[in-house]
């Protein structure tokens, strides 16, 4: 399993993101199971950087900017709203709303203050793709 870096100099949501992935899929083997195609763009709004990951089975590749390609799944929010994502305890690889934190997520995922599109057309995407990010065990 690689997790790979696209860019020679990745920005710092690039690096956060595939380190998150790295360790987690170091941590906890049984996640490899969820490296399936997807492309996942990510942008912090008040900082102005996005991040695209792009998942295939055994390779998990993250690059600065936009994709190459139309991503499966487009997440903009705060950079702290972001960090909340990868910290809230999940429930079927959704933010929890039976927990403080996974209410606190979906609060900012109703009100748009989190904009996740493609979460409807690819919800199973969007599950494996949270569960690979989360550091809740």
């Amino acid at each position: 399993m690689t997790v790979r870096f696209a860019d020679a100099e990745p920005n710092g949501l690039a690096e956060l993101v595939g380190r998150l992935i790295e360790g987690n899929l170091e941590r906890r083997p049984e996640l490899r199971n969820l490296l399936r195609p997807a492309v996942v763009e990510l942008s912090a709004s008040d900082a102005d950087v996005r991040a695209t990951v792009v998942l295939s089975r055994g390779v998990v590749e993250i690059s600065n900017g936009p994709p190459d390609r139309d991503p499966h799944l487009r997440v903009a929010a705060r950079s702290d709203d972001l960090i909340e994502l990868s910290t809230s305890p999940l429930r079927f690889g959704l933010p929890d709303a039976f927990d403080p934190r996974g209410r606190a997520v979906l609060g900012g995922i109703a009100t748009r203050r989190v904009r996740v599109s493609g979460m409807v057309r690819h919800p199973l995407r969007l599950s494996r793709f949270t569960r690979l990010l989360s550091v809740v065990e």
